[in-house]
């Protein structure tokens, strides 16, 4: 019960200070307060409202942009897509991808503390399942950790909120699951943000993703769990070797 308190005291604590930096912010001249966005029509009315913080208080507009990306990605909340084409909107395609990966994996990294602090109780009692059979995965891939970590980040499909929840209870250091966030989640970040410079052309998710796109991170995915799997087995034949070398040394001596 101490952990469910600790974990909404935080929330509602974040929560306070998102509002704060929304609320009392400069406002310029004819500007309006910032709303987040439900849809693409929502989207492009806050890139142009905060187009309008950008030109006149452009610290102020980073540290909005940064506080609610933090926010979404520290308690799991869904809606990255929009976030990293408003980023493209309003950075650029390099600044905002530098911006949104850095981002991704500071948030990923306070996610796994939180869960690792507080969110033992809902683990246990919802996603009991779930963690088991993700940590068979993660033990039978444990000499070459980074590597699979990488390969499920790149998966354009792999539910990356689970992954951040549950990463503390698979055994996986901060450090594996930050770097593998910050690298694996490029190629996603890259295509996202690029189409955000170009939000007026933006009608859809398939619009960034087609099946080409989707083929495409599907590859990457798959070459980096095929050499996963096979710097795995030359580790196990090494040691195969290795240990039939020191077997028969001594059956010699």
């Amino acid at each position: 019960m101490l952990r469910i308190f600790g974990l909404l005291l935080v929330f509602l604590t974040s929560t306070l200070l998102l509002f704060a930096v929304w609320s009392f912010g400069p406002l310029p001249e004819g500007a309006k307060r910032p709303r987040f966005p439900r849809d693409l029509d929502g989207l492009r009315d806050l890139s142009s409202s905060l187009g309008k913080y950008e030109e006149s208080h452009a610290l102020y507009t980073l540290l909005l942009f940064s506080t609610a990306y933090l926010y979404k990605q520290t308690f799991a909340i869904p809606g990255s897509f929009f976030m990293n084409l408003l980023s493209g909107a309003l950075f650029g395609t390099l600044r905002g991808v530098a911006l949104v990966c850095t981002l991704n994996a500071i948030g990923a990294s306070f996610c796994f503390c939180l869960s690792a602090l507080f969110a033992a109780p809902i683990v246990e009692r919802y996603l009991k399942t779930r963690i088991e059979n993700l940590r068979v995965m993660v033990n039978a891939e444990r000499d070459r950790l980074w590597l699979f970590l990488l390969s499920a980040r790149v998966f354009p499909f792999t539910p990356h909120w689970l992954l951040n929840i549950s990463s503390p209870f698979l055994d996986v250091p901060l450090r594996y699951h930050a770097s593998s966030v910050f690298v694996g989640l490029f190629p996603y970040n890259f295509l996202c943000v690029r189409a955000g410079t170009v939000l007026a052309e933006v009608r859809s998710m398939s619009d960034v993703f087609d099946v080409w796109t989707l083929s495409e991170l599907l590859t990457v995915s798959l070459i980096l769990l095929l050499a996963t799997k096979y710097s795995k087995k030359s580790h196990q034949m090494e040691r195969k070797v290795s240990d039939h070398n020191v077997l028969h040394g001594v059956k010699m001596s």
